[in-house]
C-alpha cells in the first residue's frame, strides 16, 4: 500500500511540474497592429497579379469590441488612448499617399503552440463585391524570438485606367528609389523592414473581362523581437507590427 501511495504521488507531482512548465512557456503580450494601403496605382503594372474572388475560411477567432467599464480581457480591442502608433496613424492619415485600413491592438496569451490562437482581422469599407477592404488572419507563437504568421487580403475598387493597366501586357518591374515611401518615411523611426516573397505577385492573371475590383495576399511567417516596430511590406499595402509584454 506505501508502495502505492508513493507512485501516486510522484506521479500527481510530475503532473503538477508539467503543468508548471507549460503555464512557464506562455506569457500575455501586447499586440498593435497597424495596417494600411498604398494610394498609388502604379503598382498595379508592375506585377501580374492572381486572381482572388474570395477569402478562405479558417477556423478564426475575432476580435472583441470593449464594454466601458469592464476590464479588458482576451483578444478585445483596446482603448485608443492604449494605442503606441498613434502617432504613425496620425501621419499616414495626412499623407495622400496612403489610407488606414486597421489599427487596434489587444492583449492575449502567446505560447510556443503554431497557431494555437488565429486571429480574424477586417477592415476598410465593405466593397461592392462583398469583401472587405482588409481582411485575414494572423497568429503568434514563441520559441527564442516571437513568430509573426499573417495571411491578409487587401481588395479595392480599381478605376477605368487602372482596370485597363491589368489587361496591359507589363514589361516587368524596374527597380526605382522613392524616398518618400521608405519605412522609416512611414514612421519616422528606425524599423525592421520585411520584403514579403511568398504570394505578391508573379503570378499569371487570366482575364476574359475587365475587372472593377482586384484582391491581393500578403501571406508572412516572420521572427520578430519584442518591444521592436517592425514592417512588412507588399506592393499594393503595408503593415507596422509592435509586440511588447503585457504590463
Amino acid at each position: 500500500m506505501t508502495k502505492l501511495t508513493s507512485g501516486i504521488v510522484l506521479a500527481l507531482t510530475l503532473i503538477l511540474l508539467n503543468s508548471s512548465t507549460v503555464q512557464a512557456d506562455t506569457s500575455d503580450y501586447k499586440v498593435e497592429l497597424l495596417i494600411f494601403s498604398h494610394k498609388s496605382s502604379d503598382a498595379l503594372s508592375d506585377e501580374i497579379w492572381p486572381d482572388i474572388d474570395s477569402i478562405p475560411q479558417r477556423r478564426s477567432r475575432s476580435l472583441k469590441y470593449n464594454q466601458q467599464g469592464q476590464n479588458s480581457a482576451y483578444f478585445t480591442r483596446l482603448p485608443k488612448s492604449a494605442l503606441s502608433l498613434s502617432n504613425k496613424q496620425a501621419s499616414l492619415r495626412r499623407s495622400s499617399l496612403y489610407r488606414v485600413l486597421f489599427h487596434e491592438a489587444w492583449i492575449q496569451p502567446i505560447g510556443e503552440t503554431k497557431g494555437e490562437h488565429v486571429v480574424r482581422l477586417n477592415g476598410g469599407e465593405i466593397l461592392d463585391n462583398g469583401l472587405y477592404e482588409l481582411d485575414g488572419y494572423i497568429s503568434i507563437d514563441k520559441a527564442r524570438y516571437l513568430h509573426f504568421r499573417s495571411d491578409l487580403f487587401h481588395s479595392r475598387r480599381l478605376s477605368p485606367e487602372e482596370s485597363l493597366m491589368l489587361l496591359k501586357p507589363s514589361p516587368g518591374p524596374t527597380l526605382t528609389t522613392n524616398t518618400e515611401t521608405s519605412p522609416e518615411t512611414i514612421t519616422g523611426m528606425p524599423v525592421t523592414q520585411l520584403q514579403d516573397s511568398s504570394t505578391n505577385g508573379n503570378r499569371y492573371l487570366t482575364q476574359t473581362r475587365i475587372p472593377d475590383f482586384i484582391t491581393v495576399e500578403m501571406e508572412s511567417a516572420r521572427r520578430m523581437r519584442r518591444n521592436e516596430l517592425h514592417y512588412l511590406d507588399h506592393p499594393l499595402f503595408g503593415m507596422l507590427v509592435m509586440i511588447s509584454p503585457a504590463e
